[in-house]
């Protein structure tokens, strides 16, 4: 029984360190679709408070906020 209990709690650990982890990355996410503006022909940009310009689809600039912690 004490082992159980043990297995149980372990997982319940892992399950909320799992959730901590996604909801952190859809924070950071979330953050960086905030960043990006569209221009008039479609494209997509990013001009970070002490950062470079730089242009892109959104995934490419999501990930590069996130990457240099922008976001």
């Amino acid at each position: 029984m004490k082992f159980d209990q043990m297995l149980d709690a372990k997982a319940n650990r892992r399950e909320a360190a799992q959730a901590k982890y996604y909801d952190k990355i859809m924070y950071r996410e979330e953050k960086a679709e905030n960043m990006i503006g569209e221009l008039s022909n479609g494209k997509h940009y990013v001009f970070p408070i002490g950062g470079k310009y730089r242009e892109g689809n959104k995934i490419e600039l999501i990930s590069f906020l996130i990457r240099n912690a922008y976001a």
